[in-house]
């Protein structure tokens, strides 16, 4: 963390030097942002986790609204030998998708500061949720069906969480449109996960073997961070 704190204060210090004018940067009542993450070190210095955007409902004080979607799907073909003939193959496919979701509403408050520092305060809602399938053939039975496994929510795939947390964070403005800055905070959660479950098919008489298995909740309080620079742009 160190690391990052002291790359984001060289940062900022960069670009505010480089803008060194004397006037009041900062947006006013009715400005709109959206903000990415900087990682002026990373391969990928530019990456979006998730969209944020800002409302300013005056100069002081700020809607904000994160959400973030993901979804990936993986397939592949497996090659079994049969059990009852050296000659003869039998195909199976592996499937895995996953996809979740994440909703941050807020408000903050922001405070004088400078011409160009704008500190605020504030608080958010976060909702969200995640789910898994995977399918994965397993072998043959007597009569050369390949036998499919499938697990939903697996190792706590799934989840159901909503919490909030209270925020602290300034924005440097570069230029009248564009700034950097960081946050932190500290939170409450509650996580409930999805139920594994697990069935086998045998693919030539539609025979299923179902499992369940309860993956329980959790409770988190603490601290949280970015730990990426938030580059935004007022429009």
């Amino acid at each position: 963390m160190k690391k990052i704190l002291t790359t984001t204060a060289i940062a900022i210090a960069a670009f505010t030097t480089s803008f060194a004018q004397d006037t009041d940067l900062k947006p006013e009542k009715g400005a709109n942002n959206f903000e990415l993450n900087f990682v002026p070190l990373n391969g990928k210095p530019i990456q979006l986790t998730y969209i944020r955007y800002r409302k300013f409902l005056s100069p002081t004080t700020a809607f904000r609204l994160g959400i973030g979607l993901s979804f990936s799907s993986t397939k592949a073909d497996s090659v079994f030998a049969s059990g009852l003939s050296a000659n003869t193959n039998i195909n199976g496919t592996y499937k895995k998708t996953q996809m979740g979701w994440n909703i941050k509403p807020g408000f903050e408050h922001h405070y004088a500061g400078t011409n160009r520092l704008s500190p605020y305060s504030g608080v958010e809602l976060d909702i969200a949720g995640a789910s898994t399938k995977e399918q994965t053939p397993l072998g043959l039975d007597a009569t050369d069906a390949v036998v499919i496994r499938t697990d939903k929510n697996k190792s706590k795939g799934g989840f159901f969480r909503i919490g909030v947390n209270v925020l602290a964070g300034f924005d440097c403005y570069v230029t009248k449109h564009l700034y950097l800055g960081t946050e932190l905070g500290f939170g409450f959660q509650m996580v409930k996960y999805s139920d594994f479950k697990s069935s086998k098919n045998i693919l030539a008489t539609g025979e299923t073997d179902p499992d369940a298995v309860k993956q329980g909740s959790e409770m988190n309080i603490g601290p949280n961070f970015n730990s990426s620079i938030r580059l935004g742009y007022i429009f």
